[in-house]
C-alpha cells in the first residue's frame, strides 16, 4: 500500500528535526528552508537528468499552489516555535490529519458517498496519543503563537490535498517535490535576506548539519508525496502521527530525553491507531 510510504516520511522528518536541533544555533529558520530546498533542487535535478526525465508540466499552477501553501505553512510553524512551548506548537501543527478527516467527511456528504468511519476514529485516536506524548499547555499572551501553529496545521492539510490532486493528474512524485524545493529555495533566500540579514558562514563543523538536513528533508518529501499522492488519504493522515513516536525515540537516543509513563502510553496509543487504520484500509481494498 502506497500509504505506508508515510512511515518512511515520518522517520526521515524526525531525523531531520534531530539534525536541525543540533545545528539550530548556526542558522536562521528561513536560512534552513533555503539550504534544505536548494540541496533538494540539486539532488532531484541530477536524478531527473540521469533518468532522462523532464520537468516540463501542463500543471504548473497546481505545482505553484502546492509549493506556496506548503512552504508558507512550514514558515508559520517555525515562527510559532518561538512563541509557544514545543509540545503545544507541535500538537497544534499536527491537527493537519484532523482537518484532512474533516475535508473527507464534507466531500463524502456533498457527493453522497460512503465513508470509512473506522479510519476517521483511528485519526482521532492517534491525535489523542499525540496529546498524551506532547502534553500541550497554553498560557495567556500566547494566542498569536497558537493561531500561527493552528493555521500551519490547516494550511498543511490543504497542501496535502494539493499533492493528492497532482497525483490524480499523474504527476510523478519527483516532479512534485522538485517544484516544491525550487519554490522553497527562492522563498527561503529572499526571506533570509529581508528578515535575517543574510546567510551565515558555512564551516567544516556546521556543513554536516546542512547536508544531513537536506538529504533527510528531500527523501522525506518524496516519501510523503508518494503517500498522499498515490495512497489512501485517511490512512496516510493517521500514519503521519508516527513522526511523534520516532521523534521521541530519537530524543531518547541522541539527547537522553526521558520518557514519562504518560509519554509511553501516548506512543502506545499512536501505534495502536496506526495498526487499526492499516488493517481497516487493507480490508477496504
Amino acid at each position: 500500500m502506497k500509504s505506508l510510504w508515510m512511515l518512511s516520511a515520518s522517520f526521515l522528518f524526525s531525523a531531520m528535526a534531530v539534525i536541525v536541533k543540533m545545528g539550530a544555533e548556526e542558522f536562521g529558520s528561513l536560512e534552513l528552508i533555503f539550504y534544505r530546498s536548494l540541496a533538494g533542487v540539486i539532488m532531484l535535478y541530477g536524478f531527473i537528468r540521469a533518468k532522462g526525465y523532464t520537468i516540463a508540466t501542463p500543471h504548473l499552477f497546481g505545482h505553484f499552489k502546492r509549493s506556496f501553501i506548503g512552504t508558507f505553512s512550514m514558515s508559520l510553524w517555525f515562527f510559532s516555535l518561538t512563541m509557544l512551548p514545543v509540545g503545544t506548537s507541535m500538537t497544534l501543527n499536527y491537527t493537519s490529519p484532523l482537518f484532512m478527516a474533516a475535508f473527507m467527511i464534507i466531500f463524502a456528504v456533498m457527493r453522497k458517498q460512503a465513508l470509512n468511519w473506522g479510519l476517521i476514529l483511528s485519526i482521532l485516536l492517534g491525535f489523542a496519543g499525540v496529546c498524551l506524548v506532547l502534553q500541550p499547555s497554553f498560557e495567556s499572551g500566547q494566542e498569536l503563537g497558537a493561531l500561527l501553529a493552528l493555521s500551519s496545521g490547516f494550511l498543511g492539510s490543504i497542501a496535502y490535498w494539493q499533492i493528492k490532486e497532482l497525483g490524480q493528474l499523474k504527476e510523478p512524485s519527483w516532479r512534485i517535490v522538485f517544484y516544491f524545493t525550487l519554490f522553497g529555495t527562492f522563498y527561503g533566500l529572499i526571506g533570509n535576506l529581508l528578515f535575517e540579514g543574510g546567510l551565515s558562514p558555512i564551516t567544516s563543523s556546521n556543513v554536516i548539519y546542512l547536508i544531513g538536513m537536506a538529504v533527510c528533508a528531500t527523501l522525506a518529501q518524496v516519501s510523503l508525496t508518494m503517500a498522499f499522492g498515490q495512497g489512501n488519504v485517511l490512512l496516510s493522515s493517521c500514519l503521519q502521527f508516527s513522526a511523534i513516536v520516532f521523534a521521541e525515540l530519537m530524543g531518547l537516543y541522541f539527547f537522553g530525553d526521558a520518557l514519562s509513563l504518560t509519554t509511553e502510553l501516548g506512543i502506545g496509543v499512536i501505534m495502536v491507531a496506526g495498526v487499526i487504520a492499516t488493517v481497516l484500509a487493507k480490508k477496504q481494498q
